[in-house]
């Protein structure tokens, strides 16, 4: 069963497109919170297109390693991959709370395998920062900067630099572009 309905329903209220109206400022941002290890990431609500409970991955041979393979994702191919192994963290056994985030990224959907997805929160601007060595292991130019909020951090994700050209274009091969 897909988690989408529990994301988009407060997606669209933030957005203005229930009854309800909601003013979004330009100095605020909507994120996804997902969880890798200990840490909190989070990227932009519009980037994601739905969050699925794990489904069964088919194995691409001769894939990038940290792509886990393909879902079929309503008659959509859809690539996965192990966001621990692209950020070069170590490996976790999928267990219940394992989630699929389908994010859109430079015209294609691109599965990501989080442990947890928790929230959708508000930021301000004013409160994120540039990335900082000190604060995160992962390479920063997956990272888009670090939003403090009142008792924890949370590392802002750039899911567009997830993917270099030539992955990109093998990932188009893939989903069959």
């Amino acid at each position: 069963m897909s988690a989408a309905p529990a994301i988009r329903e407060p997606r669209a209220k933030a957005y203005g497109e229930n009854q309800q109206k909601t003013t979004i400022h330009a100095d605020e941002e909507h994120l996804v919170i997902f969880t890798l290890g200990t840490e909190n990431y989070g990227v932009d609500i519009s980037e994601v297109w739905e969050i699925n409970t794990m489904l069964e991955i088919t194995r691409i041979p001769q894939a990038p390693d940290f792509i886990e393979g393909v879902i079929n994702l309503r008659g959509q191919i859809v690539p996965v991959m192990d966001l621990r192994k692209r950020l070069g963290l170590m490996a976790k056994e999928y267990d219940r709370d394992t989630r699929i985030m389908v994010i859109q990224t430079l015209g294609n959907r691109l599965g990501l395998i989080v442990d947890s997805v928790s929230e959708v929160v508000k930021v301000s601007q004013d409160v994120i920062e540039p990335p900082s060595q000190l604060t995160t292991l992962i390479e920063d130019n997956y990272l888009r900067g670090i939003a403090k909020q009142e008792n924890y951090l949370i590392i802002l994700l750039d899911v567009h630099r997830l993917l270099n050209e030539d992955e990109q274009q093998e990932i188009e091969e893939i989903q069959g572009g």
